[in-house]
């Protein structure tokens, strides 16, 4: 079985996939070098929270910012491999041989990685929620995302049928 090279929603799902691995790994690198300013500039930062910061001191809201920064890096830096897991695919697709024992565990992959996401926002979000609690004019926006539940669960579905049809298509080619 081969599919078009030419295929255009293919190549368009590539180029994409590949444009958001870029965002990705470029709101990595944001973060954490946000993270080094933030941590070199403390002074400069912790002058600023002084000013907003009713509830808690400075550095109990520098430390949770870091720590915030840091989850929202490693969730970029998982997305990035979520997204090459899907150019893999995309290309099997494109090549014409998508029923492949390795599609399935690209599957079961990016269905680990989208649990480990929204896991990751649980702290992010709880964390988030405590600063903007203690400082004024704070917001924050994190939490499970039930279409990220959703996901993770239908990535879960589709590696059994990936690995069925796989299964299948090796006994009807042993029958042959």
């Amino acid at each position: 079985m081969t599919a078009s090279k030419r295929d255009p929603l293919l190549t368009s799902a590539r180029w994409l996939v590949i444009f958001c691995q870029g965002l990705a790994l470029i709101v990595t690198g944001a973060v954490t070098l946000g993270i080094a300013v933030v941590l070199v500039a403390h002074d400069q930062v912790l002058a600023k929270l002084a000013e907003h910061a009713a509830g808690a001191s400075g550095w109990e809201v520098l430390t949770a910012i870091s720590l915030i920064m840091a989850l929202v890096a490693g969730m970029a830096a998982m997305a990035f491999l979520w997204l090459r897991e899907m150019r893999r695919i995309i290309d099997s697709v494109a090549g014409g041989d998508p029923f492949v024992p390795e599609n399935a565990d690209r599957l079961q992959k990016m269905g680990w990685l989208t649990v480990a996401i929204e896991l990751t926002s649980i702290p992010v979000g709880g964390i988030g929620a405590w600063i903007t609690s203690v400082v004024k004019d704070a917001t924050s926006d994190f939490g499970i995302s039930l279409g990220g539940v959703l996901l993770a669960i239908v990535l879960f579905i589709l590696a059994r049928v990936f690995r069925e049809g796989t299964r299948m298509r090796g006994e009807l080619e042993g029958t042959v």
